[in-house]
């Protein structure tokens, strides 16, 4: 069955984002078309990649949440992180992330007690 990892993301995205940029985010979080190119980074070798924003497990809060407007991303999803699928996308997309806030959400595994605040470094 497998354990999951709750992520929650929460923060502004940086205004004129390249395209494929932008592609990618549109797919993940407003489940618009997969992008043919991908850019060449450990993230998108990952098997789960494309999980990140669009799967969900019972052990959590049972739906994922996405809004991703106006520049804003907010984001509630779980992923059986196995492949460090969660690392791998915030290495990728931490130079997109346009914030004053240093911590811009969280990953929780579904055996923790208390979550790990994830920061914009």
């Amino acid at each position: 069955m497998g354990m999951y990892t709750e992520l929650l993301i929460k923060c502004m995205v940086r205004e004129n984002l390249a395209p494929e940029v932008q592609g990618i985010l549109d797919y993940l979080f407003l489940d618009k078309e997969k992008p043919k190119m991908l850019p060449n980074h450990d993230f998108f070798l990952a098997s789960n990649w494309d999980l990140i924003g669009r799967c969900n497990s019972y052990y959590h809060i049972p739906m994922t949440i996405n809004y991703y407007k106006d520049r804003y991303l907010f984001s509630r999803s779980d992923i059986k992180n196995y492949g460090n699928e969660i690392g791998l996308f915030l290495g990728w997309f931490n130079p997109y992330i346009d914030t004053e806030e240093k911590c811009i959400g969280w990953r929780w595994y579904e055996e923790d007690i208390f979550p790990t605040l994830i920061y914009k470094k």
